[in-house]
């Protein structure tokens, strides 16, 4: 019997429509000989729905959700499944394979309902969503553990409502011009922007609290090289290969990923991260750094309790040879299947490894001792 994977995707967050490029380059990619798919879609008002017009890419401009069954997922682990607010009928998940970007996906709130209902899920847990997609958190945490990361310094909408100029007397004491000013709870470049003074400071600040209620301010580095690789929970550990992102500015935007015409495929429409144009394993980089980014990477996805397949990237300081951990996007766009050499690991492959690293966890969790009795009643 065909396990039933329900693939969820959307959500509220400024990344949906990427999610819902990653989600129909997914379900394409899942072995239907093994798989029985189940999408949902969740929109950006925040109601879940499936059906089998979410198969159709063009279906997501007409808003039709009458067309739609909406759906539930219930913090009831006795009911293992996705139950119809319309009939109630019941349709039971072995897996929910999640391929959100950003807030309210991706960042451990469904993982926290899935744990609840007891349905097994892919990528990290609770703890490692949450602690990834918080960017300044996640510097922190990496660099008690030795990983070398930029300094940083992070800046709260209150505070700088609060009073402006003292907020950015704070970060000129630590930091100096140019400076990236970033979301620190978003990805795929959204918000992010470079300050070469304090006018222009004071513009990428407003720009970010658009999007965030926290900006997390870093230095510029003036001669870098940007590396990105990404690691997949097998055994062992499986780095992919390294990449160079071609850019068109100072940094990724989220332009360069998803809108301009050399990342375009027939059609006209975005094919996401995939789409990107980049240089797979350069061959003009020191093998021994590309093994070192490698294996910083590996280290970080342990640290951090990674699961599924996560993307690390870097910068390297061409000044003083120094790598420094950027970070991490735990549901990667396309889930980063165009790092990996497909003679090896094609992008069904991935996926596989995936459900069943997911199902592993949920018989780990079971073996555990939950029960202890009422002693103290």
């Amino acid at each position: 019997m065909k396990e039933k994977i329900c693939v969820m995707f959307g959500g509220p967050s400024i990344e949906h429509e990427i999610s819902v490029i990653s989600a129909l380059q997914v379900i394409s990619a899942i072995d239907p000989k093994h798989y029985e798919v189940i999408p949902l879609y969740i929109a950006l008002s925040g109601k879940w729905y499936t059906g089998h017009k979410l198969l159709d890419r063009q279906f997501y401009k007409k808003n039709s959700f009458s067309e739609l069954d909406e759906v539930t997922i219930l913090p009831d682990p006795s009911i293992g499944g996705i139950v119809s607010r319309k009939t109630n009928k019941l349709t039971p998940i072995d897996v929910c394979l999640l391929v959100f970007h950003g807030q309210g996906g991706e960042d451990g709130c469904i993982q926290g309902l899935l744990e609840l209902a007891d349905i097994p899920y892919t990528g990290g847990s609770v703890l490692s969503s949450s602690l990834s997609m918080n960017k300044y958190a996640c510097k922190k945490f990496l660099e008690a553990h030795d990983i070398n990361c930029l300094s940083s310094h992070l800046v709260n909408k209150d505070d700088a409502s609060s009073d402006f100029e003292k907020t950015k007397q704070d970060i000129l004491q630590n930091l100096k011009f140019p400076l990236f000013i970033k979301p620190n709870h978003l990805g795929s470049s959204v918000g992010i922007s470079k300050a070469n003074n304090e006018k222009e400071l004071d513009a990428s600040l407003a720009k970010v609290f658009q999007y965030d209620d926290k900006a997390i301010i870093e230095p510029c580095l003036t001669n870098i090289i940007e590396f990105n690789v990404a690691v997949l929970d097998k055994s062992p550990l499986t780095a992919s290969f390294v990449e160079i992102p071609v850019v068109s500015d100072d940094f990724l935007s989220y332009e360069d990923k998803y809108q301009k015409e050399g990342n375009k495929i027939t059609g006209g429409s975005s094919a996401g991260m995939a789409s990107l144009i980049r240089v797979v394993d350069p061959t003009d980089v020191d093998p021994k750094l590309k093994e070192k980014i490698k294996s910083e990477a590996i280290r970080a996805f342990k640290i951090l309790d990674c699961g599924g397949v996560c993307r690390f990237d870097f910068l390297f300081d061409l000044n003083n040879n120094q790598l420094y951990f950027n970070e991490v996007n735990p549901i990667p766009g396309s889930f980063a299947f165009y790092l990996w050499d497909t003679t090896q690991l094609l992008f069904t492959d991935i996926i596989d490894q995936l459900i069943k690293g997911a199902l592993n966890r949920k018989v780990k969790k079971h073996s555990l001792i939950r029960d202890f009795g009422f002693r103290t009643l």
